[in-house]
């Protein structure tokens, strides 16, 4: 072998000391650099060479590879607690939203505003004539149908933001994947299946951590050195290919359904996880109930209190009154969905009572409801409502042109007042109601009403002309504060809202229990990773003393065998 040999030795082991302290400069220049995974190098010696037998002489070292150091089941867990993690910030950031606009217990709630309004019925009861009660309890109603009207319009805007922010969210969902996609094509390009490219590795490592805050995602590496990406079993990227995703909006059973597809073929992902499946959750359920529940209780609170209200009367009686609803087809009958009413009549009766002022006659006229469904063909419609009513004395009863019962007196010598509806024609109608409108979204006081708070029926009308002093209808409506309703599962008006708002504080409670829960799994996943993969400054420095001894030997052999060979060559 003899001095070149040697020589050789020298030099090869200077080449490996000298990469080695590149790839300990590389993990010290990186060390604060987010997404990075140490390299290590792996040195071997080169083949011995035989000298004789049995005699082997070394060759110096080679160097055996460069890796990264990383364990990708421990980057897999990570990634699906970094989407768990998401879902759960997300979904509690948007629950803190309900919750904050609801903001029951504070005094200035829907809570609050319902109990205002049933204690000023309570206290018109104590004094039915007295008009300033009345005129408060109009201004009071009015501040309840404006709070909920608010209260609705504030869910609204936090569901078209939370749509608008799904949207954001598949777009950003996409510009990473095509990113992945083109790095897929250049680790594949450089590396040339040998496991190489670290550099842009790391940079793809990282893009697949910033998908996973936005989606729950599973990776397959191919032998070229891409990785395909999947949801569940369903790729998203295959090799230097996105597919995409986006979003496809149904309509099953009157709602529209947000589903998330694949572009490429539109096949429907099933994501539970990551931010996109916390913005998917709360728009398709939280939101939802939400609105659900403020429209369920002020539907019946309309139909309650109007339903009440249409069978008594004020302190005056009118000559004339148009329906406050109106009905799609006039011509069917009215427990026929056609008729598009919210709340569908039944079969029974209501009484109709027409008062002579000059005279204090009262004249009362039993108008038959019939939607037993026996006979459909006698079905009563709002145009045959409108003939039955006509045919009473001294009234005129037709249906306007958009669709509304309209009632008129002959002469304003006549007025009319109504009773005993076991029907619910009139509240359905609108007919002598206190609220109009059928839910949170248009719920009001009946302009009529809140003009002339004198019309308020606080007393029950009958057939020989009822005392408009009696209290009977005020104290009726007051106890719909405490009264089981059979419409809101056997619970009040109050305890469905209360049963809502328990509900909410749950979800929020368990969200935020959940969020740090997520939040200790992923810290405890993030320093296991950093334990392996993550740049230690000392263990780093103790490599780059070793390797620069390793270097200052090489050099000093050469130096050695530069010295021989020159006493060699002197000796010749």
């Amino acid at each position: 072998m003899g001095l070149i040999g040697s020589l050789q030795v020298g030099r090869s082991g200077l080449l490996a000391s000298q990469s080695a302290l590149q790839v300990v400069g590389q993990n010290l220049a990186n060390l604060s650099t987010e997404g990075y995974h140490r390299q290590k190098i792996t040195l071997a010696p080169e083949r011995s060479q035989e000298i004789g037998p049995g005699l082997f002489l070394g060759r110096g070292v080679k160097i055996q590879s460069i890796t990264r150091v990383i364990d990708e089941a421990l980057e897999s867990r990570l990634r699906s607690s970094i989407s768990d993690q998401s879902a759960s910030d997300i979904r509690q950031q948007l629950l803190g939203r309900i919750e904050a606009i609801e903001n029951e217990f504070s005094g200035t709630d829907l809570s609050n505003s319902l109990s205002e309004f049933f204690n000023a019925f309570s206290q018109l009861s104590n004094n039915p004539q007295d008009v300033s009660r009345r005129t408060l309890l109009a201004e009071q109603a009015g501040s309840l149908t404006g709070f909920i009207r608010d209260l609705d319009a504030e869910l609204g805007n936090v569901q078209r933001q939370t749509i608008s922010q799904t949207d954001q969210t598949v777009e950003a969902v996409n510009d990473l994947l095509t990113r992945i996609a083109n790095l897929n094509t250049q680790v594949a390009v450089q590396s040339r299946g040998s496991g190489g490219a670290p550099g842009l590795r790391d940079q793809r490592d990282q893009l697949l951590s910033e998908l996973s805050q936005f989606l729950d995602i599973s990776t397959v590496e191919q032998s070229s050195g891409s990785v395909d990406v999947f949801v569940g079993s369903l790729p998203i990227v295959l090799n230097n290919n996105s597919r995409g995703v986006e979003l496809l909006k149904e309509t099953l059973n009157g709602e529209t359904v947000t589903k998330v597809v694949i572009s490429a073929d539109k096949s429907p992902l099933d994501i539970t996880s990551g931010e996109l499946g916390a913005l998917i959750q709360f728009k398709e359920q939280d939101i939802r109930d939400a609105i659900d529940a403020l429209d369920t209780l002020s539907s019946q609170l309309i139909f309650q209190v109007n339903r009440i209200h249409s069978s008594g009367q004020g302190l005056d009686l009118v000559d004339s009154v148009t329906g406050a609803t109106a009905v799609t087809d006039p011509t069917v009958a009215l427990n026929d969905p056609a008729t598009d009413l919210t709340i569908l009549p039944t079969h029974g009766s209501f009484q109709m009572h027409v008062v002579q002022k000059s005279t204090g006659q009262v004249i009362t006229t039993t108008i038959n409801i019939d939607l037993d469904g026996v006979n459909p063909a006698s079905d009563t419609t709002l145009n045959s409502l409108a003939a039955d009513i006509d045919l009473a004395n001294s009234v005129t009863a037709s249906v306007t042109p958009d669709g509304r019962l309209q009632i008129d007196t002959d002469t304003s010598d006549f007025q009319i007042s109504f009773s005993d509806d076991n029907s619910d024609t009139l509240a359905v109608l609108g007919i002598n109601t206190f609220f109009t409108g059928t839910n949170a979204f248009d719920i009001e006081v009946n302009p009529v009403l809140a003009a002339s708070p004198r019309l308020i029926a606080a007393a029950a009308a009958g057939a020989t002309g009822a005392n408009p002093g009696n209290n009977n209808n005020a104290l009726a409506i007051a106890a719909l504060r405490d009264q089981a309703i059979t419409e809101l599962n056997g619970l009040s008006l109050t305890q469905h809202w209360n049963r809502h708002v328990e509900d909410f504080a749950v979800r929020q409670a368990q969200s935020r229990q959940q969020f740090q829960a997520d939040t200790v799994v992923r810290e405890g996943l993030a320093t296991q990773q950093q334990s392996i993969s993550g740049v230690n400054a000392d263990e780093e420095s103790i490599d780059l003393i070793q390797f620069q001894r390793a270097f200052q030997a090489s050099a000093r052999l050469l130096t050695v065998i530069d010295e021989m060979l020159e006493t060699l060559i002197a000796s010749v």
